[in-house]
């Protein structure tokens, strides 16, 4: 009996063991913050971050989406009404849902490996996929489709109208060709044929940060109204030099814009300073003028920071659960400063900026 009470006390300090060395295990991150919106005609080639993320030879690529089961546990999310709408949409169309949805989809997965030019059976995966809340990766079959409906015969366009509806109305599920992951992380992803786009976002906070969001700028109209009218005060000159600084960034935003170096200047430390003004209106550069929403602010930041540490979470648990040792994320770029530090601080973990990283 003692043996054999030794033997489970030996099999249990080696499974947790094995589990505490997978928890820690070295993770190296390419981080890329990006914009959400190139336009519809972007000037950028984009190949500045794309080369740099095939150099550094991922293992996976994540993206700014939720996965399923957290989407499914939100309670509200944002962009529900028009996700309802989407989702409304495809459904209209008819074509049904596989009764046992994830074996259909390991099925889709592991014969598209093997076939990737069967268009049709990419059509049912990526239906599939949005119907099951997985829309992140039906974003990715979306884009692969699009890229190949050039060599459509009118048997796989019948196909595709039949599945997901005619074959340019991709918009009405949220397809577009000017974000990110068109003209970025999805091109990356298909370098490096990748199955999949892996999920990493986090809208546990998205309540209480509207919230917060919506009681600070009613206030910081009021402040703003009244600094302007004493343009004497020395909190005036403050708020001025504040605006001035912000202007000239803007400035070299356009310029980099005009450049098609977009993405660079996004990941810079002039970005994060950028849109740490615009997003949470002067944030600290204010704090202590008269009337300033303070208490607001702090209250953003709160929330902001609660959901990049859950991002940051998302990441390196999900990236060594499937163990890989180097990933690629991409992200919107007012992340970028948060998520650099949080993630620097995690243990095992080592960051690589996008400038910075050097193949």
């Amino acid at each position: 009996m003692k043996l054999l009470i030794s033997f489970f006390l030996i099999i249990i300090s080696f499974l947790a063991s094995a589990q505490s060395n997978k928890n820690s295990q070295p993770l190296e991150i390419l981080f890329i913050a990006a914009a959400h919106d190139y336009g519809a005609k972007p000037i950028e080639d984009f190949s500045y971050p794309i080369n740099k993320a095939l150099a550094f030879k991922p293992d996976a690529v994540f993206g700014e989406n939720l996965s399923p089961e957290d989407y499914d546990a939100l309670d509200r999310h944002w962009n529900k009404e028009a996700i309802d709408k989407r989702l409304a949409y495809l459904t209209k169309i008819g074509y049904p849902l596989p009764k046992h949805p994830q074996a259909f989809i390991a099925r889709q997965y592991k014969l598209l490996r093997k076939y990737p030019y069967y268009h049709q059976e990419r059509m049912k995966l990526a239906h599939a996929l949005y119907l099951t809340h997985d829309f992140g990766n039906a974003s990715y079959q979306f884009y692969l489709l699009d890229k190949l409906r050039p060599a459509f015969g009118a048997e796989e366009i019948a196909a595709f109208t039949q599945i997901l509806g005619p074959v340019d109305s991709l918009k009405n599920v949220g397809f577009r060709r000017s974000n990110e992951y068109y003209n970025i992380f999805h091109p990356i992803a298909q370098s490096l044929k990748l199955d999949k786009i892996m999920p990493m976002d986090c809208q546990k906070y998205n309540t209480p940060w509207s919230a917060a969001w919506e009681k600070t700028d009613s206030l910081y109209k009021l402040f703003e109204k009244g600094i302007e009218a004493d343009t004497n005060s020395a909190d005036y000159k403050t708020y001025l030099r504040l605006n001035t600084e912000n202007n000239e960034l803007q400035r070299l935003l356009n310029k980099a814009n005009q450049a098609g170096k977009s993405t660079a200047f996004l990941n810079t430390a002039d970005w994060d300073k950028y849109t740490d003004f615009g997003n949470f209106y002067g944030n600290r550069y204010l704090f202590g003028l008269k009337n300033f929403p303070e208490e607001g602010v702090r209250d953003m930041l709160k929330y902001w920071t609660l959901r990049n540490e859950g991002m940051c979470q998302n990441i390196v648990d999900r990236a060594r659960k499937i163990g890989a040792k180097r990933v690629v994320v991409g992200v919107g770029a007012s992340h970028r400063e948060l998520m650099v530090k949080l993630l620097k601080e995690m243990p095992g973990v080592t960051v690589y900026t996008l400038n910075e990283y050097q193949p």
